[in-house]
C-alpha cells in the first residue's frame, strides 16, 4: 500500500507522553491511533445513519418477535 506522509505540529508534552507509551516507535504509536480513531468514527456514522433509518421507519413488536422466533432453535 502506498503511503503519504503527514505533519502535524503538537505540544512537547503530547510528544513526550507519546515517547513514553510508544512500545516500538513513535511513528507506528501514531499510525495505530489514527486507525482506531477512524474504525471508532465510521462506526458511529453507520450507527448514526442507522438509528436515523429506524426512526423513519421504525419496527413494529411483531418483526422484533418474528426474528426471535426465528432464532430459537430446538434442540433435538
Amino acid at each position: 500500500m502506498a503511503k503519504s506522509n503527514l505533519q502535524v505540529r503538537i505540544p512537547h508534552e503530547t510528544d513526550a507522553q507519546i515517547a513514553s507509551l510508544a512500545p516500538k516507535s513513535k511513528s507506528e504509536f501514531v499510525r495505530q491511533a489514527i486507525r482506531e480513531k477512524l474504525q471508532r468514527e465510521t462506526f458511529r456514522r453507520l450507527e448514526t445513519k442507522w438509528i436515523a433509518a429506524l426512526k423513519q421507519h421504525p419496527e413494529e413488536n411483531t418483526e422484533a418477535e418474528t426474528w426471535h422466533a426465528a432464532e430459537a432453535w430446538e434442540e433435538r
